[in-house]
């Protein structure tokens, strides 16, 4: 898979896993809460190599201007949210302003999804069931029927929309409509097709000399992961899957659930970006800054352990000091302390 630059940093083959996190509000009293959490990440030290505003409200100061001018890495936002109103659905000429908009705010990529169409929301509503859980993907579909569309709004603009990405040097991000939303609607005739659009997609785009990458996945066992990867393998664009969460009964655990599967498909090479999925995915509504520091903790350990499988330098130098460290030390711990856990019969000592 081709590496693309997405802002001031370098993501694809050859370089280490990214990791973006997300954050947003549903209402204006939710904003100030938004801003803190982004304030405490950053205090910390814990940051993201990228983020997402998933905001569904206007603001004077958006999300994703905090973002870039007060932790400076690269931010994506979905073109469908701010837009779209449930009077009028979404307009074109609306999202297009909105779109320049974001590019003279300087975002680094948006998320699209021009595979929302009804011919496969048809097959999902007869065959899964739950039909659709992407956000931005359910807009776009609630407009192709509020408005009785013929095609979907972006997917008829692309061209447009290219000669924009390419204008501004954005990278556009293959939304997923149709993304599994349980295990065991993973890799059903929805999940494939939709796939092998974005693969149509993101190939014309890319032939028109837009960068692309690509979003996908969603719930799914790792067997049908691994199946799955084949496919995915085939994007010669750098792939984010959401999640992937490889069991849906991880309640108030998701962050261990979604780790095991992005190492998965890191492994697999399906994963250039992996996103932070916190312990309460799946069973709270509001999340703090603990839960979010958490989950790009966890996220950083995945990330180390597929660069070492992949045999990123960085990554390889970092795990060998730490063996050279402990072998000099004889000791299992890092600083030097003493350890009684073996009590005398300690086999690095003894042997």
């Amino acid at each position: 898979m081709k590496s693309i630059k997405i802002g001031n940093i370098e993501v694809g083959e050859g370089t280490p896993v990214r990791i973006n996190c997300n954050i947003g509000c549903n209402d204006a009293e939710g904003y100030a809460g938004e801003v803190e959490k982004l304030r405490v990440i950053k205090a910390v030290g814990c940051l993201p190599d990228m983020m997402m505003d998933l905001s569904l409200v206007k603001m004077p100061t958006p999300l994703y201007r905090v973002i870039r001018q007060e932790v400076g890495i690269p931010v994506g936002t979905v073109l469908s949210y701010i837009p779209f109103s449930k009077e009028k659905g979404l307009n074109w000429e609306e999202c297009k302003d909105y779109l320049l908009k974001l590019c003279e705010d300087g975002i680094s990529f948006v998320t699209i999804h021009f595979t929302a169409h009804e011919l496969l929301l048809d097959i999902a509503q007869k065959e899964r069931q739950i039909a659709c859980t992407s956000r931005g993907g359910g807009l776009c579909l609630y407009d192709i029927r509020k408005n009785n569309r013929k095609q979907n709004v972006f997917y008829e603009h692309i061209d447009e929309i290219a000669d924009i990405a390419i204008k501004y040097d954005i990278v556009i991000s293959l939304g997923v409509t149709f993304r599994p939303a349980i295990i065991f609607d993973a890799c059903d005739a929805v999940h494939l097709r939709e796939t092998e659009e974005q693969l149509r997609i993101c190939t014309y785009l890319q032939s028109r000399g837009v960068k692309v990458m690509v979003e996908n996945v969603g719930h799914i066992a790792l067997s049908k992961l691994e199946e799955h990867a084949e496919l995915l393998r085939q994007f010669d664009a750098p792939i984010m899957p959401l999640g992937p969460i490889p069991t849906d009964s991880a309640i108030n655990e998701d962050h261990i659930s979604s780790a095991i599967g992005a190492a998965f498909a890191g492994y697999w090479r399906c994963a250039d970006i992996i996103n932070c999925v916190t312990r309460y995915e799946h069973s709270h509504a509001e999340l703090d800054s603990d839960v979010i520091l958490e989950a790009i903790r966890a996220m950083r350990v995945v990330a180390h352990t597929i660069d070492v499988s992949r045999g990123i330098q960085s990554a390889m130098n970092e795990d060998y000091e730490i063996s050279q460290m402990r072998g000099k030390q004889k000791s299992c711990l890092i600083d030097n302390r003493s350890c009684n856990r073996c009590s005398s019969f300690c086999p690095l000592k003894l042997v």
